[in-house]
């Protein structure tokens, strides 16, 4: 199927299932991320699992959506979290709506990503990504506890790192894959390859993300955010960890540093070959994800999932 397809059939069922209105304010608030678009990666992830081992997409369709709902809610309180204005270029929830309403509408999003999910045909299927659904949920509240604690720390492990994109990222796209293998009733081998597959490409698709926060145009956000933030990124602990000079450190999680030294600190990590590090670690990622669909039998699923693997590492934002 088409990505198009897919898409369309996504954007109209993500219409269909938040249909409430009343109280106007909670389902405005509710739907202003889910219907301003977005690249809808992870139930077009869920979808070509679902072909590529044999099903029908249709069928992976709600548990697709409820993961992007998922998405949405962790994107709103992640938003109050960072305390950032700006998401996909338009103001964020809480600063459109409010605070507690923001609050209220990604609690609303996490409930209604249940309600959607449960929606899928086969009970016994239904029972197992709910499951898969709470669990994953729970390990991106743990990549996200893990992700503010290394915020203040000057130093974290790579291996902890990498650890907590796996939890705060990866997992969605882990699980997505695995869930449409499991709707469209793949062989546990063909699960486990698509599972590895979503795993690494979501690790890949994170961390090109750190790279495009300093040489990325028109992502959304202001270029060097994470700079100010001070976020631990792979880019970060590579230049802590080879530079004997940490005099860029003073700016680094200053959010009232100037532009021009946000500038310098971006020149700092590619003179010192952070930048293409993180770029390469990407790259390898992208790399082992593709050599998992070798389990999988050759289909135009299969091929659209290759491209969404170099399509991760190749985006401009």
């Amino acid at each position: 199927m088409e990505l198009v397809k897919i898409r369309e059939v996504v954007e109209k069922a993500i219409e269909n299932y938040l249909y409430e209105k009343e109280p106007p304010m909670l389902y405005d608030a509710v739907k202003y991320l889910p219907y301003a678009g977005g690249k809808r990666l992870r139930p077009i992830i869920a979808c070509l699992s679902c072909e590529a081992v044999g099903g029908e997409f249709i069928k992976a369709i709600p548990f697709g959506v409820s993961l992007e709902i998922i998405h949405t809610f962790t994107l709103i309180h992640d938003d109050i979290m960072d305390k950032d204005e700006e998401r996909r270029g338009m103001p964020s929830v809480h600063k459109k709506f409010g605070e507690n309403i923001a609050i209220l509408a990604g609690d609303t999003l996490f409930a209604k990503a249940f309600e959607i999910a449960s929606y899928t045909k086969d009970v016994n299927i239904a029972k197992k990504i709910l499951r898969y659904l709470a669990i994953m949920s729970k390990e991106i509240c743990e990549g996200q506890e893990m992700d503010m604690r290394f915020e203040k720390m000057e130093y974290v492990e790579e291996i902890d790192f990498l650890k907590m994109i796996e939890k705060k990222t990866a997992k969605m796209f882990e699980y997505g894959a695995m869930g449409g293998a499991i709707i469209g009733g793949g062989n546990e081998e063909e699960q486990n390859s698509l599972r590895e597959y979503g795993k690494n490409l979501g690790m890949a698709f994170q961390i090109w993300d750190d790279c495009l926060d300093v040489i990325g145009k028109n992502i959304g956000k202001p270029v060097g955010s994470d700079i100010r933030k001070g976020k631990k990124t792979l880019i970060y602990l590579y230049a802590y960890k080879n530079s004997e000079d940490k005099e860029w450190l003073k700016n680094y999680g200053n959010e009232k540093a100037e532009e021009d030294e946000i500038q310098n600190i971006i020149k700092f990590f590619e003179e010192i070959g952070a930048i293409e590090y993180a770029k390469n670690k990407a790259l390898e990622y992208s790399e082992k994800a593709m050599n998992f669909l070798n389990e999988i039998e050759d289909s135009n699923a299969k091929e659209e999932l290759l491209k969404m693997a170099e399509f991760a590492v190749k985006r401009e934002k």
